[in-house]
């Protein structure tokens, strides 16, 4: 099972809550990848939109559309059973972040690349560069409930029950819940 911070982050959209795309979003299970093609990378199949309750990630309803998709993935090291031990992720990720209560809304760079460390309990790390989206709820991160792009080069260490710690190498990271609120 794989999960990704919709960080969604274009080199896995594994981080926050999410599939793996490389891209990131707050813990969800991915779903099968698609046919990789002949040199091994695999479209990730992000959902097309995503909704928050109010509460969750900020204080009103927040909604997103994913307007650009190009995240592929490429598993470069598998464990003896098949499943992976390491993978990559890159590509274009570009998402319509609003308030659903105002219609106040961003366009967000989600396109961060990223090689994935799996561990056998099903924890991941993430070592990243460049942006990702990450929805982080109360008391699921180091980092306070919101709905972050994270950017610049960090490693997003994702424990077996799905904390998330972010750890910034040098980078940025902001809560879009101020702008949009």
């Amino acid at each position: 099972m794989r999960r990704f911070l919709v960080v969604a982050l274009s080199v896995s959209a594994l981080l926050a809550g999410g599939t793996v795309s490389a891209a990131a979003s707050s813990a969800e299970a991915g779903s099968a990848p698609s046919a990789a093609s002949h040199d091994g990378w695999v479209p990730e199949a992000i959902p097309p939109s995503y909704d928050a309750p109010a509460g969750l990630l900020c204080d009103f309803p927040v909604h997103w559309d994913v307007t650009v998709n190009q995240v592929r993935t490429k598993v470069v090291e598998t464990y003896p059973d098949g499943k992976p031990k390491r993978q990559l992720a890159t590509g274009a990720l570009f998402l319509n972040v609003s308030n659903a209560a105002t219609g106040a809304s961003a366009l967000v760079d989600a396109s961060g690349s990223a090689v994935i460390e799996y561990g056998t309990d099903g924890s991941m790390v993430w070592h990243v560069v460049g942006p990702v989206i990450a929805r982080l709820p109360a008391g699921s991160s180091n980092l306070p409930r919101g709905l972050y792009t994270i950017d610049g080069v960090y490693r997003i260490e994702f424990s077996a029950t799905g904390f998330k710690t972010v750890t910034l190498v040098h980078g940025t990271v902001h809560n879009l819940c101020d702008d949009l609120g």
